[in-house]
């Protein structure tokens, strides 16, 4: 039961930080990239890509996890499937996440989602051993 109640908070966290990071992409980046130099704005796209890539690899940890719970799926089969957190060079955290020519919007989005993303990691290890 207390594991449910974690991802439920977690799934609710996950689904906040995508909102904001859909608006923070869509209105607010576009206005920034404009008057920024060109390595600037490449790095503002990769890491907005990077944020993508980890909030998605959490949400659908999350959403195969609420399956398992639900008995949808085995945790087998959810890890079989790829449902697991990664911890890849595209979504663990990057020094230059907290570089200041990044804007601090998005170093912000970046910090919280690898917050999440680092707990994440540690309960998908944890419920890996507890299925072993």
């Amino acid at each position: 039961m207390a594991i449910a109640f974690l991802l439920d908070n977690t799934y609710k966290d996950v689904h906040d930080l995508l909102s904001e990071a859909k608006n923070y992409i869509k209105f607010v980046l576009p206005n920034l990239r404009q008057n920024a130099r060109v390595q600037d704005r490449l790095a503002m796209t990769y890491h907005a890509t990077r944020l993508t890539s980890r909030l998605l690899e959490m949400m659908s940890w999350l959403l195969a996890q609420r399956a398992v719970q639900k008995g949808e799926m085995t945790s087998e089969d959810a890890t079989a499937m790829g449902f697991t957190i990664t911890n890849d060079d595209i979504c663990r955290f990057q020094e230059e996440e907290a570089a200041e020519t990044l804007p601090d919007g998005l170093r912000i989005l970046l910090k919280r989602s690898n917050d999440i993303y680092v707990r994440l990691g540690r309960l998908d290890a944890q419920m890996k051993r507890a299925v072993a």
